[in-house]
């Protein structure tokens, strides 16, 4: 848990972070040449080091597939909500206008972008309603009782 915390800063134990990025050239009032990426990097704690009890080594095991299988879910959100954008439909959209000059042109492209952070966000914000915050609980009998609850909106933060 201590590398994790050093790692990823608090009581986090993964991140996945969506960098969605637009390229274009303007000519002529014209976009052309336009892409739209979203690449996502994916991150989270494993086990390691130490030499814990079998009631702590199990519990450590737990923690991290719970974090990685979580960081996977926000990983399937997030391409989730980029194909969903539909960003062939977007970029041609783009290509279909015309502007009065460059500034007009990167207003347009920034608004579709901020838009598509809006919808990785909100694909953050409902994994979160269902999980993200790890429970852990120490029994009577000396096990270890793991589970994830609800993290709600604490868990999410802009990183892209």
């Amino acid at each position: 848990m201590d590398a994790a915390k050093r790692k990823f800063s608090g009581d986090e134990l993964g991140e996945t972070e969506a960098k969605p990025h637009i390229g274009y050239i303007f000519k002529d009032g014209k976009l052309s040449k336009v892409t739209i990426t979203c690449p996502i990097a994916i991150d989270y704690a494993e086990v390691g080091g130490g030499n814990p009890d079998k009631a702590n080594k199990d519990a450590i095991a737990q923690v991290a597939a719970l974090a990685k299988q979580h960081e996977e879910k926000h990983k399937a959100g997030y391409e989730a909500a980029f194909n969903k954008w539909n960003a062939e439909k977007v970029k041609k959209d783009l290509m279909a206008k015309t502007f009065k000059d460059k500034k007009e042109a990167d207003k347009a492209a920034k608004e579709q972008m901020d838009d598509l952070d809006g919808k990785l966000m909100d694909a953050c914000l409902d994994l979160h309603k269902q999980e993200g915050l790890l429970v852990v609980t120490h029994q009577k009998d000396g096990s270890i009782a793991v589970s994830m609850k609800a993290a709600g909106a604490g868990g999410c933060r802009k990183t892209h």
